[in-house]
């Protein structure tokens, strides 16, 4: 074990925003500064999370949102167990591709269940890590579902539930200022997404700009 412990960085947001290649381009910058780094996502990173992963997002026909907490919540407490807490403890960062943070939006805020009661059992589920980092890509939710290739339950549900979606993670930026930033999605510019994000990853690492 080493004595420092890892970082844990989540990057969030609504359907179609693009948050998997911001994940997938920032976990390739941090290999490059050779900062040990692991990539995941919730659900799944292991197993028994992508089954139910793919019962959540896809088989799961007439589940309820509180249901679907219960779901979230195993996949995220085996994600923890086994993968997160341990890279964490041997000092290597973590890089999720959703989080607790994803439940509280579409099953507290979008689906209606009792937010505190999400977050309660997010701390379990998670062992009581909370993100040094998370980031929240803002896009207008109609656009984002246009731009959804890939359907599956949640992207298939009523307008009015992916706007409360959209106002459950801006409402949850404002509560936690100092951890959670609001990157804006810019169509067609992924690079400069990326380099708005990576400010705050070369702050909390203490990377030195090359320029």
């Amino acid at each position: 074990m080493t004595e420092k412990r890892g970082k844990y960085i989540v990057i969030e947001g609504g359907e179609g925003c693009g948050k998997t290649i911001q994940a997938e381009l920032l976990y390739q910058y941090l290999q490059e500064k050779d900062i040990p780094c692991f990539l995941g996502r919730e659900p799944g990173g292991i197993s028994s999370a992508e089954e139910m992963r793919e019962i959540l997002k896809h088989n799961a026909k007439d589940i309820s949102a509180i249901g679907e907490v219960f779901g979230f919540e195993f996949a995220r407490a085996e994600f923890f167990d086994k993968i997160v807490s341990k890279k964490l403890e041997e000092g290597i960062a973590v890089l999720s591709d959703r989080s607790g943070y994803s439940t509280i939006a579409y099953q507290g805020f979008g689906g209606g269940v009792d937010v505190d009661w999400i977050k309660s059992m997010n701390q379990m589920a998670m062992r009581g890590v909370i993100p040094d980092l998370a980031f929240v890509i803002d896009i207008d939710f109609l656009l984002g579902l246009e731009k959804e290739v890939i359907k599956d339950r949640f992207s298939k549900k009523e307008i009015e539930y992916h706007q409360r979606v959209r106002q459950g993670f801006l409402q949850m930026a404002k509560e936690n200022p100092y951890k959670c930033r609001v990157i804006p999605y810019i169509p067609n510019e992924i690079d400069k997404m990326q380099r708005l994000i990576r400010v705050y990853v070369d702050e909390l690492f203490d990377i030195k700009s090359e320029s």
